[in-house]
């Protein structure tokens, strides 16, 4: 995907011009959102023919994402043209506020799953690639994403790092009490801190426990939690005592370590600039709180595919094959981006035809 500034076609030239042939003002600020961590982007296709009023869709930015996906309904609702998955979906003439798509070809895949666990609609996901021209900011300060033109100086590993990895995605060198990691930097796990491999073999508080599961594209991995017993560390930045989750995937920089920085990506040449937002706070995580359930989603919610033990779901009736429809009263997809906060999750669910209200006491599974 390639993007332009305004009418004028960008193509690699280090300087855009807007139509009155004015340079444009950098940084530019990319219209977004930010969701329960995500970053959403809205991108709008061009007026056409077909009589579709809603014509634009939301991304998810995702700098764990090598390939950019669609969802086939909205393909559908934009154009009225139905692909089928695993077909690329190709769209002209696309804009991004002060931004024209001028290419974007997406994978279709079904993203059912991912806007039922953000509670909001999920259109898309944008691969890491979409701003490579550019000097690409996420500000966590802010809940802002920003271009410019540029690069960033070499690395200093203070604040400049070596963002180079096994593929083209940024990867940063972690380093733990008893090894070093290089993990992805992946915006698209918005809810993790460190999702590592072997996590058996990480010296923590306690055993690691079983602590639910994650949504992929097309699966769940299940996974378990523990708080390390030391201090983890980038450049002059200390992470204290962190939880991490397991993965059998690539070991993951979610955001749950992503939020206490603004982070700065030069595509090019593999860098990144990382600046802490409140140089002297430190960097603590909070406990693992879990209801104990294992979902797989489905149209109207979340079935209950297991239960963990030694959980609130564990102690209360509700059984595997209960479909949860409800949580605080509101339908699983209508939730939108702030959720209650509170202690306890009130349930509506649904089993043999009956309608069965549950209230689950929400407690720290890793302290």
């Amino acid at each position: 995907m390639k993007f332009a500034l305004l009418a004028l076609a960008l193509t690699n030239q280090p300087v855009a011009e807007t139509v009155s042939g004015n340079e444009p003002e950098f940084p530019i600020t990319v219209p977004s959102e930010m969701c329960r961590g995500y970053f959403f982007v809205p991108v709008t296709l061009r007026p056409g023919e077909d009589g579709a009023e809603d014509r634009t869709l939301w991304f998810i930015y995702d700098t764990g994402a090598s390939t950019t996906y669609v969802d086939p309904d909205s393909v559908a609702r934009i154009s009225s043209t139905r692909v089928r998955e695993g077909q690329r979906a190709n769209f002209p003439e696309m804009s991004m506020g002060p931004l024209r798509v001028t290419s974007l070809r997406a994978r279709v895949q079904d993203l059912d799953h991912l806007s039922l666990a953000l509670g909001r609609e999920v259109d898309g996901i944008l691969a890491f690639d979409a701003f490579d021209d550019y000097l690409l900011t996420l500000d966590y300060a802010r809940d802002e994403m920003r271009i410019e033109p540029g690069e960033l100086p070499r690395p200093d590993r203070q604040t400049v790092f070596n963002a180079s990895g096994p593929d083209d995605r940024p990867w940063l060198r972690i380093e733990f009490s008893n090894r070093t990691r290089r993990m992805l930097i992946d915006s698209g796990a918005a809810l993790s801190g460190f999702s590592v491999n072997h996590i058996d073999r990480f010296e923590t508080t306690a055993d690691p426990v079983a602590s639910g599961a994650s949504f992929r594209l097309n699966h769940i991995e299940r996974r378990s939690s523990a708080r390390l017993s030391e201090n983890a560390r980038f450049g002059p930045n200390e992470l204290v005592t962190p939880t991490i989750q397991s993965t059998p995937g690539t070991e993951l920089i979610g955001g749950e370590i992503m939020q206490h920085f603004i982070w700065t990506f030069d595509q090019r040449r593999e860098r990144v600039r990382i600046e802490r937002i409140d140089p002297d706070a430190p960097i603590t995580f909070e406990p693992v709180v879990s209801h104990g359930m294992v979902f797989q989603p489905e149209p109207n919610g979340f079935r209950v595919a297991d239960i963990l033990p030694n959980t609130p779901a564990s102690r209360v009736d509700i059984r595997a094959g209960d479909l949860i429809t409800h949580f605080h009263g509101t339908p699983i997809g209508e939730r939108g981006c702030n959720p209650p906060e509170a202690n306890t999750l009130p349930l509506i669910i649904e089993r043999d035809g009956a309608v069965i209200e549950r209230v689950l006491e929400m407690f720290a599974i890793v302290d």
